[in-house]
């Protein structure tokens, strides 16, 4: 679509603006004309009315004038009321004739009529002749019937002091003729019916006029009167009305006097020869504006055609350079701009630079084409690893499943995340952190077909998808195979790192799921296979959703909890296996919620382990064990030690070392009696790390306990690596070495060998006083179980150590 030039936008601009303003001194113009035209109008109206006013005067004067020579035409002696009477009886016919006087009455000061000629008096006119009587001065009005008569009321003095008043009535049509000679006017009276008298009806009819063909001209006046047009707009105003070929301008002038209402006199002026003079005004200044824009366009048009041909020109050129037609581009330039410097304009030095413009594109062009590939390759592949980033995985998702329903089997995404990445991060920095996700790549893309998909989803997460699968149980191999690439260590620069992956599997053979849902449910599986701790994997099944809004509602919870003082410590007495003496107490956290009772720690901790809360609670627990271990010094108990387990999450926090430095101050507590105890998976994550913290913490004077031993990774050559004070045997061979010759083996050489390296030994879960004596004769130094005594609740702490404890050592419940 062919589109306007700047040039032309612009005259289309210009001549809007100019149109405006020619259009806004037209109309003022224009509107100055219809207001000098109505100021005109109004005059006449003004006057008309002054010389109505002034003509009615002059004839009531008259009358006036007449009575009051009575009293002189007595030769010097008073007017009595009989010679007044007289005169009047014989005064009528001249009045008659002589000033068309058709009534006359006298009036003595009582209001009575001492004298009629012509019609009775009506009762209308007497509060004229009282206001007379009362003031003493002569009153003019109009009274109105079939038609509508001028009345003068003139007071008379008699010898008496008394005043009579003479009253008379004569025609209105002396008056209109000498109104209608003044204002060069034609004159009419005219009146409402009887049953419309207001200002809002426009009902009009002539009473009298001059003549009848003037009776008959303004009857057609009448009748051309718009009917929406009201008395108080011709009275006021006024009205133009076209009659026939003429204009004329209407007025009325009502009669209010005595009961004139609904009365009025019809002004009628001929105004056409000089409607017709303002109409040419008009047509003349509307031409005149015309012109001027006319002229202005013809002008402008004239000027700008050649920047418009140009600025075409340049239109059409541009986008040649969008379509890299450069060669083609600089031929048109030569053609359509001037290069001679006399001759050229704006717009040629426009073209010039839009010249060079096209070569420095075409420079570019060839720059981008290069460039585009390789923008190509970053935006969907990882820079780290190489791998497919998540737009191009997102991709193949969707284009997968569409094709599910086609293609025999189903497809499986696998969401994988490295545990204890973080720790590498914040102990080692990023640096490190990479090297562990490039192994990482390595392994898992090694373990896979060719066919199968990989992709960094960015972080320590990857995401791998698997096409054509039959069997859910084809989809475990692989994570078997992806989890056993772990089992070996990571071995970067000088450090060693103990990594395992957690692998969550959404598997679907319909292909109207999408790329996002499968992620989602992939990703809460694997959530859930890191609760299982180290190299897992779970497959996705609804009941995982429950499980999350669990966990998010425990967490709710669980804050409540802290705030409401729900949560509380259970300890274990440790003792000594050999003496019975009471040695220590491990802290352990308990929950008694206030509607479901007490809650299991393993229900709550492994859904709690993964969220903001869990830091939290865990510095709660120190705080509250070490409170707990210096109440115990004060009530008697000064040797007893308190262990604290420490969470993955809580060892790795920066904030450790300080804080606990900040406790062991606050509650002034001996250091050596705090014991913090950590699990070997905790420890072999990364050993070099753990070690440099468990220095840090030795150097404050507490002791370390290695918890759940032989669960894990255990071997003399991590022994020999961490500088731990306290082995714990896990449970699992407390409760089989009795039966099973195999774990008594293991717990006898594990006591031994640990003994031999100058640690201390503590046998967990000992249940019967079997397991106690045995391990007593195996030298275990310490031990703890529901045979020795369940977890004590704090509250009742102090109450059963009283009971239990007599001269340190710990009284046992059940006999040997």
């Amino acid at each position: 679509m062919r589109r306007l030039s700047i040039s032309y936008k612009v005259l289309f601009v210009m001549l809007l603006m100019v149109s405006v303003v020619c259009t806004l001194v037209v109309g003022l113009l224009l509107k100055q004309s219809s207001t000098q035209e109505n100021e005109l109008n109004q005059s006449l109206f003004a006057r008309d009315i002054t010389r109505y006013h002034q003509i009615s005067s002059l004839l009531g004067d008259r009358l006036s004038v007449w009575v009051e020579s009575l009293k002189h035409q007595t030769q010097g002696a008073v007017l009595t009321e009989e010679q007044l009477l007289s005169r009047l009886k014989l005064s009528s016919d001249f009045l008659l004739l002589q000033w068309d006087v058709s009534s006359v009455w006298l009036i003595n000061d009582q209001g009575k009529v001492r004298f009629s000629e012509g019609i009775t008096l009506p009762d209308s006119l007497r509060p004229m002749v009282a206001q007379t009587l009362q003031q003493g001065r002569p009153q003019q009005g109009v009274y109105c019937r079939s038609y509508c008569e001028m009345v003068v009321s003139t007071p008379v003095m008699l010898p008496n002091g008394k005043t009579n008043a003479v009253v008379m009535t004569t025609s209105l049509q002396e008056v209109l003729a000498l109104l209608s000679e003044a204002s060069q006017a034609e004159l009419a009276l005219v009146r409402q019916p009887d049953s419309e008298v207001g200002y809002q009806s426009s009902r009009l009819y002539i009473n009298s006029s001059l003549s009848d063909k003037q009776a008959t001209m303004m009857r057609g006046i009448l009748g051309d009167i718009p009917p929406a047009t009201t008395i108080k707009r011709l009275i006021t105003r006024g009205i133009e009305v076209t009659s026939g070929e003429n204009a004329y301008y209407v007025m009325l002038l009502p009669l209010f006097n005595s009961n004139a209402n609904g009365h009025y006199v019809m002004f009628v002026h001929d105004i056409d020869d000089r409607k017709r003079t303002f109409q040419i005004q008009k047509l003349i200044i509307f031409l005149g504006g015309l012109g001027l824009v006319l002229t202005f366009v013809v002008s402008m048009f004239a000027l700008l055609r050649r920047y418009a041909q140009k600025l075409d020109a340049l239109s059409n050129m541009l986008p040649l350079l969008a379509q890299k037609r450069f060669e083609e581009f600089k031929e048109q330039n030569k053609r359509s701009f001037f290069r001679n410097q006399w001759f050229s304009d704006e717009l040629d030095v426009l073209g010039t630079a839009a010249e060079e413009l096209a070569e420095k594109l075409e420079t570019l062009d060839q720059q981008v084409t290069v460039n585009t590939a390789k923008l190509e390759k970053m935006a969907m592949f990882d820079s780290l690893t190489g791998l497919p980033n998540r737009n191009m995985m997102t991709f193949q998702i969707n284009k997968l499943l569409a094709s599910v329903k086609r293609e025999k089997g189903g497809l499986a995404l696998l969401f994988i995340d490295l545990d204890n990445f973080k720790k590498v991060n914040d102990s080692h920095g990023h640096h490190f952190g990479d090297e562990v996700v490039k192994v990482a790549s390595e392994r898992l893309s090694g373990a896979l077909r060719e066919n199968d998909l990989i992709a960094r989803f960015g972080g320590d997460e990857f995401v791998i998808l698997i096409n054509h699968v039959e069997s859910n149980e084809q989809v475990e191999s692989v994570a078997k195979k992806l989890t056993a690439e772990f089992v070996e260590p990571m071995r970067i620069a000088e450090h060693t790192f103990y990594i395992t992956i957690s692998i969550g599997i959404a598997y679907t053979v319909d292909s109207k799921s999408n790329a996002l849902e499968m992620m989602r449910h992939a990703d809460t599986a694997m959530y859930e296979a890191k609760l299982l701790r180290g190299s897992s994997y779970r497959f996705f099944d609804a009941n995982m959703n429950q499980k999350v809004m669990r966990q998010v509602e425990l967490e709710s919870e669980a804050r409540v909890a802290i705030e409401e003082q729900q949560f509380f410590l259970a300890l274990q007495p440790q003792i000594s296996l050999k003496t019975l003496k009471l040695v220590g107490f491990e802290a352990l956290l308990r929950w008694r919620h206030p509607e479901r009772g007490l809650v299991s720690p393993g229900e709550f901790l492994p859904l709690l382990e993964n969220t903001s809360m869990m830091a939290e609670l865990d510095f709660w627990v120190m705080e509250q064990a070490i409170m707990l271990l210096s109440e115990m010094r004060t009530k008697g108990y000064p040797g007893v030690k308190m262990a604290i387990n420490l969470s993955a999450a809580q060892f790795a926090n920066a904030s450790l070392q300080p804080h606990l430095t900040e406790l062991i101050t606050k509650y002034s507590v001996d250091a050596s009696l705090v014991e913090l105890e950590l699990t070997e998976t905790v420890l072999v994550a990364d050993i070099d790390r753990a070690v440099e913290t468990i220095q840090q913490i030795r150097s404050l004077g507490c002791q370390i306990a290695v918890d759940d031993f032989g669960t894990g990774y255990s071997s003399l050559s991590y022994l020999r690596l961490i500088p731990s004070d306290i082995i714990k045997i896990d449970r699992s061979f407390i409760n089989g070495m009795m039966e099973a010759g195999t774990d008594r083996n293991i717990v006898d050489s594990t006591i031994n060998m640990v003994r031999s390296m100058g640690q201390e030994v503590i046998a967990e879960g000992i249940e019967t006083a079997a397991q106690l004596d045995q391990l007593s004769r195996m030298n275990c130094q310490y031990g703890q179980g529901y045979f020795i005594s369940k977890p004590i609740e704090q509250q009742v702490l102090w109450q059963v150590l009283q009971s239990q404890v007599v001269n340190g050592r710990w009284v046992l419940l059940h006999k040997s």
